[in-house]
């Protein structure tokens, strides 16, 4: 009988032991779903940090886009060496003209104050409302001065239908006018002139043709 009864006392204190383990093992439990919760409260800010970024990138970058055309130089100015593509500048001078330059690309030298573009279309709207049209091959913008050069397949329509046709050709800004010492033809309807050397006068149309000067007038379609 003492062995059974001593089998008996042996089982009596197993169940306290049990107890205690099963306590253990839902402390754990609490232990892995408070890290799993830590987990997910990281990742959920660090998700938040990111969309605060790209959303202020986002931002950004649209602000540039719509950045007003006019501070185009203003930009340039604070650059030593820069270089921008599809090229948009709107400027409106003193004297109440308007600069309209659209060039493929730009590039701005600040030591030499100047502005180099490729594919330069130069538009002056007069403060009466006439217009110049300048196109070439390159463009050379003193950017304290106005003063502009243009190279290579140069061509000017005016508002009334004149065409100028040159290799090079010098914008005044100070004076407003347009010269060149290069072979130069202007043909207006049915009318062509051809000379060498030019000066034009913007604020009066006033156009002069320096040497060799040639004219023929052709019949109409």
């Amino acid at each position: 009988m003492n062995p059974i009864g001593g089998e008996g006392r042996d089982t009596g204190p197993s169940l306290p032991f049990r107890t205690r383990r099963l306590t253990f093992t839902s402390v754990e439990a609490d232990d892995s779903i408070s890290d799993r919760m830590k987990t997910k409260r990281k990742m959920v800010l660090i998700v938040a940090v990111l969309v605060v970024i790209l959303s202020l990138v986002t931002i950004f970058m649209i602000s540039l886009r719509v950045a007003p055309e006019k501070t185009l130089l203003k930009i340039m100015a604070d650059k030593v060496d820069l270089q921008i593509k599809d090229v948009r500048y709107t400027e409106i001078g003193d004297s109440g003209m308007k600069w309209e330059i659209t060039a493929d690309t730009a590039r701005y030298l600040k030591k030499e104050n100047l502005a180099l573009f490729e594919k330069v279309t130069v538009r002056l709207v007069m403060k009466d409302g006439r217009t110049f049209v300048m196109n070439g091959d390159q463009g050379r913008l003193d950017t304290q001065s106005r003063d502009m050069e243009i190279d290579g397949n140069v061509g000017i329509v005016s508002g009334n239908g004149d065409r100028f046709a040159t290799d090079h050709l010098r914008y005044r800004n100070a004076t407003r006018r347009i010269e060149t010492d290069r072979p130069v033809a202007m043909e207006n309807g049915n009318v062509r002139i051809s000379g060498v050397g030019m000066i034009f006068h913007l604020d009066d149309s006033k156009l002069t043709l320096l040497s060799q000067i040639r004219a023929s007038h052709g019949q109409g379609k």
